[in-house]
């Protein structure tokens, strides 16, 4: 009887588990954006982001005021050309750069950590010796950037930058690069720019997504409730329109927030 009564329940837990999770997200989606876009792991730990010798040489740090009060930090990395030059480098001299005649690319980072993560200085460096200016941004949120994401928030984020780059940059084209997350912040951005008359040069996409709802399956979290799904069908017979409601509520939940 006792093995019984722990089975019933085991059972009981999971069933509570498995509804109270997309009944969650539909009452608080905030937890579903900080979910997605993990800002709040901000790797590698204890960077201190406003000293970027300590990841890339010939690069400066500065700040740049976004629409709603929002600071965002920024690197910009100098195209090989001008390495031999950036010793002493004031913020002037750097921003005059932009206007040398060599591509500037902006650069889009995914979810979780900052632009000092190593797999994106590694990026930054073969574009830098490739001959392009490199501009690392971390959205609103993340990294020592202020302000809290959001889809607009970000695409607000990319907009700004952008449009300070065109400023110093004359006739240097100017092109968008997004990996993961960050390919539909530049194609949001992208439209928006074309929307107000100033289309961006390119839009290079890296490991881009077609739906947000795809990344929400593919998630981490999601494979535990994967694994629910196969307890609970092991145990009980769940009928089909129940999982199929229960999913349906997350993707309502995802489309709300995004």
């Amino acid at each position: 009887m006792s093995s019984v009564s722990g089975l019933k329940r085991a059972v009981l837990f999971l069933i509570t588990v498995y509804v109270s999770v997309p009944v969650l997200l539909y009452m608080f989606p905030w937890i579903l954006a900080s979910v997605i876009f993990s800002h709040m792991l901000r790797f590698p730990l204890m960077a201190d982001l406003s000293r970027p010798e300590n990841f890339l040489n010939h690069t400066r740090n500065f700040y740049l005021h976004a629409e709603g009060g929002v600071t965002l930090g920024v690197w910009h990395t100098l195209a090989a050309s001008q390495w031999e030059e950036a010793h002493g480098g004031s913020p002037e001299w750097y921003r005059e750069t932009l206007a040398d005649d060599n591509p500037v690319i902006i650069y889009l980072h995914g979810n979780e950590g900052t632009r000092a993560q190593e797999h994106r200085v590694a990026l930054v460096k073969i574009l830098s010796a490739a001959g392009y200016h490199v501009l690392s941004l971390d959205y609103r949120g993340f990294g020592d950037s202020s302000g809290e994401p959001s889809e607009a928030g970000l695409t607000t984020d990319v907009v700004s930058l952008y449009q300070w780059v065109k400023k110093y940059s004359r006739q240097s084209p100017v092109y968008l690069w997004g990996h993961s997350l960050g390919t539909g912040v530049a194609t949001n951005a992208a439209v928006k720019l074309q929307e107000q008359g100033s289309a961006v040069d390119a839009v290079i996409l890296q490991a881009p997504y077609t739906r947000i709802g795809e990344i929400v399956v593919r998630h981490r979290l999601a494979k535990v409730r994967v694994c629910l799904s196969v307890c609970l069908s092991d145990c009980l017979s769940v009928p089909v329109s129940i999982k199929t409601y229960i999913c349906d509520i997350c993707l309502d939940v995802t489309t709300a927030v995004f």
